[in-house]
């Protein structure tokens, strides 16, 4: 198969459904268990296919405000797929519920893919063909193995995700390959999940590189993160570019017994940065800390992964890095270097409050941060007058924004020209993301008052609520990585 994920809780190797795997659904029979089991063959991964006809299948999905979510089923064939015998029809595709009492992000949440729940119907809204297991954005077919049958997602983004990883498909109707042979209808229940993991595909996270460690010998520390690589830099002279540099915090529901699969896909924080589209506008570096704990409480205190993380990200501007994958020769053995000029800082709740913590104690280091909905003591962080910030809570956020209101004076004493409007901003403007024109226009009017800090607060936004929705505000964004040191 396509290598579609290196995570190592995403293995490929999917092939008929069992009653045990997916929970059963005994009412319309639709898992009823194969007679034999079908191991995926892998049509396009450069092996031959085990059997004619589907290979297997995979979930294809995208971390969202809401966590991730399953847009849709790709089925990979052992040949091309003639895309005018398929229907919306062809298949009956159900995707299994997150286990109970899962919500993304939440600390000691059970797993969403330890789920007895029985997969249900999910309608498929486009069906085309593609040589990858990924949804297309014009929705239009082209040649390749994988058939895609894509869901309806709904465009607000900070919905909490219902979904596990785990899909099943039945091909209910015959398919065309392109050379005109047909694959009759089948009563074959195809599955995702494997005995290693579930098939998943993410868009703008499967490129990521998961379970580095940052080491420090002298003191025995450590720290684990992930990293993403831009494209130029894995493209052939892509070490001789510097690039901009994110470090992007987490909060403390991805601490305790989380992994870095869930700092990228319980929340957008780190992701949204490396979404396709995000980096053909602004090409960076992204590094996300996994956390064993909570970094910093509501008490002030902070662990010594705080100064941990202010390593990382000093190692990383030694321009020495060369710890790409060194089975993938496109970045094996390559050094990456860091703009030291444009290097940023953003986090929600304790990764907010960890990035103003950072920023105040290393005043030399960071372009700009955008701040959502973190605090901190204003006697702590007056060092921030003199950088450039974007700090954006709600209204209903009952520590954020009242400990950054004291925050202005303090700032303000000592010099710094703050940007606080009194209006508060409208949160239905941030959805759909392809149309913030209003909103933009008037994000952009506020940063262009001349303040070195603005502070923004959305009208009846929680504290919750403001991770699923403030990243998503493209001004803020664009502002952020458009800063430089002078």
């Amino acid at each position: 198969m396509a290598n579609v994920s290196r995570r190592d809780f995403l293995a490929v190797g999917a092939g008929v459904v069992s009653s045990v795997g997916l929970g059963a659904d005994t009412k319309n029979q639709f898992l009823t268990p194969a007679p034999a089991k079908q191991e995926s063959g892998g049509g396009s991964g450069g092996r031959k296919a085990k059997v004619r006809g589907i290979q297997g299948i995979f979930a294809v999905c995208e971390v969202t405000g809401g966590g991730q979510k399953v847009y849709g089923i790709a089925v990979e064939y052992d040949v091309d797929i003639d895309p005018g015998s398929l229907a919306d029809n062809t298949y009956s595709t159900r995707v299994v519920p997150a286990a109970r009492g899962f919500f993304p992000g939440m600390p000691n949440a059970p797993d969403k893919n330890v789920t007895t729940e029985a997969p249900e119907q999910r309608a498929v809204a486009a069906i085309y063909t593609n040589a990858q297991p990924a949804l297309r954005s014009d929705r239009a077919s082209v040649a390749g193995v994988y058939v895609i049958a894509e869901f309806q997602h709904d465009s607000d983004l900070s919905l909490p995700t219902t979904d596990s990883d785990k899909v099943a498909l039945k091909q209910e109707k015959s398919v065309r390959t392109s050379s005109g042979e047909v694959y009759a209808t089948s009563e074959t229940i195809w599955s995702n999940a494997g005995q290693r993991g579930n098939s998943a595909v993410i868009r703008g996270v499967d490129a990521w590189e998961q379970n580095h460690w940052w080491w420090d010998d002298t003191r025995s520390a450590w720290l684990e993160y992930s990293v993403f690589l831009p494209k130029s830099f894995l493209e052939e002279g892509g070490e001789n570019a510097s690039y901009p540099l994110i470090l992007a915090i987490t909060h403390s529901g991805t601490s305790y017994d989380g992994t870095c699969a869930q700092t990228l896909t319980e929340q957008c924080i780190a992701s949204i940065w490396s979404m396709p589209e995000e980096q053909d506008r602004h090409e960076c570096v992204i590094v996300t800390p996994r956390y064993e704990r909570t970094t910093m409480n509501d008490y002030w205190e902070h662990t010594s992964d705080v100064e941990n993380t202010y390593s990382l990200v000093k190692s990383l501007l030694q321009n020495t890095w060369n710890y790409g994958n060194p089975n993938l020769p496109d970045r094996m053995d390559k050094v990456l270097r860091i703009d030291p000029k444009r290097v940023y800082c953003t986090g929600w709740s304790m990764g907010a409050m960890t990035s103003l913590w950072l920023m105040a104690r290393h005043p030399e280091t960071f372009a700009a941060g955008l701040i959502i909905a973190g605090q901190q003591r204003p006697g702590d962080v007056v060092t921030l007058a003199d950088q450039k910030l974007l700090i954006i809570t709600g209204s209903e956020d009952g520590k954020a924004t009242p400990w950054n209101e004291k925050c202005v004076p303090v700032w303000e004493k000592v010099g710094a020209r703050v940007t606080r409007p009194a209006e508060r901003l409208d949160p239905s403007l941030i959805f759909p993301v392809d149309d913030q024109r209003k909103l933009t226009a008037q994000v952009d009017r506020y940063l262009a008052e001349g303040g070195n800090i603005t502070f923004l607060t959305f009208d009846g936004v929680d504290h919750m609520g403001s991770a699923r929705k403030f990243f998503y505000i493209k001004a803020a964004r664009d502002w952020l990585l458009t800063q430089a040191k002078g």
